[in-house]
């Protein structure tokens, strides 16, 4: 029996919409995180200007995949954590380039979020996972684009022997 080298994860991805909260009557509430005003004109979802930044800050931070993984490149200077290669990026017009491709390393892999005690039932625990478990900057890593290759397919060869013992 031939067994797949890659098994796609699938899980959900936390939406702006999802946020959406609603008091007794069915009223919309401001969308930031510890504001409890009802939504004011002219704004949709937040009662004021404020809070509309508040939260547009806190969820690009925190839920933008490019806006995270840019953060974890600066803090490993650009280099990748194993074999030591630094990249050369500089700034272009609309995104930035690179001889050397990087890649942003899951040191706990996605795919045992839920060995590691998350779910992904609610809206409370989709943004526990997501903050704490898949764009936590303690579990992220810059890796070169050969360096991840290579840890990818150990972690995977490593996956698949103990699903094999499992199975015997």
């Amino acid at each position: 029996m031939r067994v797949p080298l890659y098994i796609i994860v699938s899980f959900q991805i936390v939406y702006r919409r999802e946020f959406d909260k609603r008091d007794i009557g069915g009223k919309l509430i401001c969308r930031n995180n510890d504001c409890q005003n009802l939504v004011r004109y002219p704004f949709k979802k937040y009662c004021s200007r404020n809070c509309n930044n508040e939260f547009e800050r806190w969820y690009y931070d925190n839920f933008y995949w490019r806006r995270v993984r840019y953060q974890v490149f600066k803090r490993d200077n650009y280099t990748c954590q194993l074999c030591g290669i630094k990249s050369q990026f500089r700034r272009g017009l609309r995104r930035k380039r690179s001889s050397l491709s990087l890649e942003c390393d899951h040191i706990k892999p996605k795919s045992q979020f839920e060995l590691h005690g998350y779910k992904f039932d609610t809206l409370e625990n989709r943004i526990k996972a997501t903050i704490e478990y898949f764009h936590n900057h303690d579990n992220l890593r810059t890796l070169c684009k050969e360096c991840h290759k290579k840890v990818t397919k150990q972690y995977l060869k490593a996956r698949l022997t103990n699903q094999e013992r499992n199975n015997s």
